[in-house]
């Protein structure tokens, strides 16, 4: 039997799988079957290529959960265009930020998470302005 007080801790891993590399290329997979997909997948390609080679020098040094989930959250958000989504999403971004801070990553760790994340967000967007 698990232990009630677990919740938390299970809650905040629900939270942050939100920003795992499964999620990413789920969300990457959901967005190819668009009809109007390219430039939601350019986007998502060169925020998750930046995110990835952060990843790979800084290993540890940044929360890598939240850029992901910041990426896959604002691109989804230009998705769908409505509003409740965008609430839904502002929420699990909040959770996750909880999240962070729940599992025992310092606000430095998590304030360079949201760093990446918005740096890779902005380079999808100058990336796709480039190849139009």
């Amino acid at each position: 039997m698990k232990n009630i007080n677990n919740w938390k801790k299970e809650l905040a891993r629900d939270f942050l799988a939100l920003g795992s590399w499964v999620f990413f290329v789920l969300t990457f997979v959901r967005i190819i079957i668009l009809p109007e997909r390219w430039p939601y997948i350019n986007h998502l390609i060169v925020a998750g290529i930046f995110i990835l080679l952060i990843d790979l020098f800084l290993r540890g040094k940044t929360d890598t959960y939240v850029s992901k989930a910041l990426a896959i959250g604002y691109f989804t958000i230009l998705i769908y265009e409505n509003n409740l989504f965008t609430g839904f999403v502002g929420l699990a971004l909040l959770g996750m930020l909880w999240s962070s801070y729940y599992v025992g990553n310092d606000w430095k760790k998590t304030g360079w998470g949201i760093v990446i994340g918005v740096v890779g967000v902005g380079l999808g967007f100058l990336v796709n302005s480039w190849i139009g």
